[in-house]
């Protein structure tokens, strides 16, 4: 099934089902690059671990539902998610279809060592943390019924030819009928679990708001969710949690090669508060993904982008009125 004028046949797509194909595996399948030579595309094929009914649906089970819910997200519309093409479906295999994302996904971006980096300014990352937060945004508020993702990490968004982030892989996405729906089981990353989602397995925004919260501890530390530096059975959360609690300086925190100058070094700050209050342990104290973009918004660089060049403002333009939103918004006294 299409979800719209494709360029290639399920057939093309099958050819490209071989190992040598493989671009990324996780908990829910194994991803291949299929490569459509007769209509020059190039698109990424996801296919599902699947045995019997064991894939878990909002609702109870089985391919029909399966069915129903890629149907449901093949429809999703948006710049920061990533666009579902299609997909291909028999008694034993699901093979979902989506675009091609050449740069990765983000934890390779941020993590791997063999990955040519690519975030190395703090305007990069924070366009990423926009990016995603509109997405998430869109999800939660622009869709009837809204949709949980339930998964978001580092390793499911998805970076484009420009580094825009793309929201990926809906293997356990959760259409949210009624509000604070209970599931079977815990679905999602260790690192990026909500406590609620953990120990109550109760559904709702929430838990991707605190899923979030972690990716952007992600994109300002530069390290994992866990971390044998943060100690025995401490996660980054926790981790920055105990520098406030003992008032340490947060600064020692922040990921120093994204650049140490003092705007910058101030804007991460911004966000970093951000993230705290994403994390909360209470899902009441967490804001929405609309309330995030717009802290968001007060947080950004104060940085141009002329022809090629990144410059920053002028230090003098940064005077006490400019300085004054930050005094005034949600943002300030978080901590």
């Amino acid at each position: 099934m299409a979800f719209q004028r494709l360029g290639f046949t399920s057939s093309d797509i099958l050819a490209c089902i071989k190992e040598t194909n493989v671009i990324g595996m996780g908990g829910t399948g194994v991803v291949y690059k299929a490569e459509v030579p007769h209509s020059n595309t190039v698109v990424a094929v996801k296919k599902l671990w699947r045995s019997g009914n064991d894939v878990e649906v909002g609702g109870g089970g089985g391919g029909d539902e399966l069915v129903g819910e890629v149907n449901l997200l093949g429809r999703l519309r948006h710049r920061n998610i990533v666009r579902l093409l299609g997909f291909l479906y028999n008694d034993t295999d699901l093979m979902i279809v989506y675009e091609f994302m050449p740069n990765g996904n983000l934890g390779d971006a941020l993590h791997c060592k063999q990955t040519v980096r690519q975030l190395v300014d703090w305007v990069s990352r924070y366009n990423i943390a926009l990016g995603v937060a509109q997405g998430l945004a869109y999800l939660h508020h622009d869709c009837y019924p809204p949709v949980i993702h339930r998964d978001i990490k580092s390793n499911n968004i998805l970076l484009d030819a420009n580094l825009e982030a793309r929201i990926a892989d809906f293997g356990l996405a959760k259409m949210m009928v009624r509000k604070n729906e209970t599931v079977s089981m815990v679905a999602g990353s260790y690192g990026y679990i909500a406590p609620e989602y953990g120990y109550a397995l109760k559904v709702d925004e929430k838990i991707d708001v605190y899923s979030y919260g972690v990716v952007l501890f992600e994109l300002l530390t530069g390290k994992r969710p866990l971390d044998e530096e943060f100690g025995e059975s401490v996660d980054i959360v926790e981790w920055i949690r105990r520098k406030i609690r003992d008032n340490k300086s947060l600064e020692e925190a922040l990921d120093q090669s994204v650049g140490n100058s003092r705007h910058v070094i101030e804007e991460m700050l911004l966000v970093l508060r951000i993230a705290v209050i994403c994390t909360a342990k209470l899902p009441k104290e967490r804001p929405s993904m609309r309330d995030v973009i717009m802290m968001l918004g007060e947080a950004k660089p104060r940085r141009k982008i002329s022809g090629n060049n990144e410059t920053s403002l002028a230090a003098n333009n940064i005077n006490n009125k400019e300085m004054s939103v930050f005094s005034t918004s949600p943002v300030s006294g978080l901590l």
